[in-house]
């Protein structure tokens, strides 16, 4: 699927209570395949890219590209983790307003993304078996 694709898709299915927008959905996502291609290339990269050099592209229509199922299950839990930071940032400062903020609070979830991030070597890593 298309990066924008999976924004629509998380759009259509908004949790309750999230006050994102569309531009910062959008922003965590391609964070977090920036994320990914430090450590793996990106199936729908050229062949001779040691990564998916469009991903850094400042260009809108170059960067949506397509992620396969696999990469999708790696990326997603990192893109969801950085949408609950920004969402409990912003929760948590309207606290000043007398709103109660509710679910975790911003250093539980940095917390969450730290240890993802570390984790994701080991979880984008892969080699080509070969036999003799």
């Amino acid at each position: 699927m298309k990066i924008s694709q999976l924004v629509e898709q998380f759009l259509t299915e908004l949790p309750i209570g999230c006050v994102l927008t569309e531009e910062q959905i959008t922003r965590h996502l391609r964070d977090a395949v920036r994320q990914y291609c430090g450590y793996a290339r990106l199936t729908s990269a050229q062949s001779l890219d040691t990564v998916h050099s469009d991903i850094y592209s400042s260009v809108a229509a170059a960067v949506d590209v397509d992620l396969t199922h696999s990469e999708l299950a790696i990326i997603r839990p990192l893109w969801l983790l950085y949408n609950e930071y920004e969402n409990a940032t912003a929760l948590e400062a309207s606290r000043s307003q007398g709103a109660d903020p509710y679910g975790r609070n911003t250093s539980e979830s940095k917390q969450s993304i730290l240890e993802y991030e570390l984790s994701l070597p080991r979880l984008a890593f892969s080699y080509e078996v070969r036999s003799i």
